[in-house]
């Protein structure tokens, strides 16, 4: 059976990731378990998680932003 988290570390970073971007302010140990993670993998994963979600945060700010309003 294939986990919707995902089944390699790169995966569950990826899934983490996306998990924690979405429920934005309100990303709490909790919320991710809720989410299906377990206390194990945010243990392991959560700093890379971390990262990444912030990597693509600030990459998602910078394409909102027009030329004209770049300057």
């Amino acid at each position: 059976m294939q986990n919707p988290l995902g089944n390699t570390p790169q995966q569950v970073i990826h899934s983490m990731a996306d998990a924690m971007r979405l429920l934005g302010e309100g990303c709490t140990e909790t919320a991710m378990k809720l989410k299906g993670f377990t206390q194990q993998q945010l243990v392991k994963y959560g700093d890379a998680a971390r990262e990444l979600a912030f990597e693509q945060s600030a990459r998602h700010v910078r394409v909102r932003i027009s030329a004209r309003h770049a300057a």
